[in-house]
């Protein structure tokens, strides 16, 4: 009697337990203009490292700079947008927006994004985007070790061209920390991508939690 007890209350507390451990992020944070933060080497086809945020809200986009390259992403969810280079030439583009992160975000979340991509002024593309948030997970890059949420995703693209079509794979890891995907994994690794470190005493007190208001603290 005792051990069919305890075995009920194992099996009863277990799902409580994971819940526990994977939060659900409601909504994708504010973020305010100053807030830096380091690539390994360079994101979305930009090779520059460094990035700050200059505006949150121009149209419903976050803008952030990196020397001369200028970077847009989705006030609501993060997506990524465009890249423009110093002459404001495209470098990479989604339009309306790449669907990589969806919120209310949490384990075994699903969503589907159709896109148009452009790479450079010549490489064009349709794609539909199917992801899925399939862990909540320790990851180690090389800004830290996070807790983040595994993010599957698969891209059905096509290029309007007879071959030029198929299926690409994506991993990232969305780590409610720092309010950013901090590592992407893609079959072309071109667009692979890793964070390397956030300005500390400015980020702090820029991300703020989106519950309480206090600023976030991670692991930094």
């Amino acid at each position: 009697m005792r051990i069919l007890l305890s075995l009920l209350i194992t099996l009863t507390c277990q799902p409580v337990l994971a819940q526990s451990t994977s939060p659900i992020v409601e909504k994708y944070p504010a973020t305010k203009p100053g807030a830096g933060f380091t690539f390994v080497d360079g994101a979305f086809l930009v090779k520059c490292n460094h990035w700050k945020v200059i505006d949150r809200n121009t149209g419903g986009l976050i803008v952030s700079t990196c020397g001369d390259y200028t970077m847009y992403v989705t006030a609501e969810n993060g997506n990524p947008v465009r890249t423009l280079n110093a002459r404001h030439e495209t470098v990479a583009q989604f339009v309306p927006y790449y669907p990589d992160t969806s919120f209310p975000l949490f384990v075994g979340k699903k969503w589907t994004g159709k896109y148009n991509g452009q790479e450079g002024s010549f490489i064009k593309w349709s794609g539909e985007l199917d992801c899925a948030a399939t862990a909540f997970e320790p990851v180690q890059v090389a800004a830290g070790k996070y807790e983040a949420y595994r993010i599957e995703c698969s891209d059905k693209w096509d290029a309007g061209i007879i071959f030029m079509h198929g299926i690409k794979k994506s991993t990232r890891w969305y780590a409610p920390s720092v309010n950013m995907i901090i590592k992407s994994v893609n079959a072309d690794s071109k667009w692979n991508y890793e964070l390397a470190g956030i300005d500390q005493a400015v980020t702090l007190n820029l991300f703020r939690n989106h519950r309480t208001g206090v600023p976030i603290t991670g692991n930094f």
